[in-house]
């Protein structure tokens, strides 16, 4: 007798234990499965990175207007050859595909002290690509070298070359402010063809 009531506690407490259980499973589910989406989602990100919450300008920054369209900010790099090109915004490498050159949304603008505008060119592009190789030359950017911002309103945001490197895909800290300056990053995917690295020409704000 004993013995059948150890065994009728025992099942009656596994079978509560399997009813408190019941309603985590699906739940633990649809969550697993809420993340997989987004994966898939910042999949096609510049640099493996996806949008970053708005940043907040210091106080006093002038503003252009309506920064964030593709007419609002051109660039020159004579040393490239480029005059006056339009360069829009965006994250996907879709949107780079398309343009040829591209400000990645959220990584600063010229005109924000402390800023680092950082801009993807690629080194070949496609048939379809609105500026193919914009940044083929890249690498022949020197310290001295010039590259020219301009906003809207007309004004012209003069950056002077100070600093090369190369990266790996996944190392997106290339796109944060760098401390004590406002710089323009201009970014291409090396060597080719194989295109495994990331090449960053830095310049400074003079």
């Amino acid at each position: 007798m004993f013995g059948g009531r150890k065994t009728a506690f025992f099942v009656a407490s596994l079978a509560t234990l399997c009813l408190l259980f019941l309603p985590i499973w699906p739940e633990e589910e649809t969550s697993s499965i809420e993340i997989r989406t987004q994966e898939v989602k910042n999949t096609g990100a510049l640099l493996g990175e996806g949008p970053r919450e708005p940043r907040t300008p210091p106080a006093g920054t002038p503003v252009s207007p309506d920064p964030s369209t593709a007419k609002n900010l051109t660039l020159t790099v004579p040393a490239l050859g480029l005059k006056d090109v339009a360069v829009p915004t965006g994250f996907r490498q879709a949107d780079l595909d398309r343009e040829g050159v591209l400000r990645m949304q959220e990584s600063g603008l010229p005109w924000e002290r402390g800023s680092n505008t950082f801009i993807a060119g690629h080194a070949l592009g496609y048939p379809w690509t609105r500026v193919p190789r914009a940044f083929y030359d890249l690498e022949k950017l020197m310290p001295g070298d010039e590259i020219f911002l301009k906003s809207a309103d007309g004004r012209t945001y003069t950056f002077r070359v100070y600093d090369r490197l190369t990266v790996e895909p996944d190392d997106t800290w290339v796109t944060y402010p760098v401390e004590g300056k406002t710089v323009v990053s201009l970014q291409t995917c090396v060597p080719i063809p194989t295109f495994e690295n990331r090449l960053i020409v830095r310049g400074e704000l003079v």
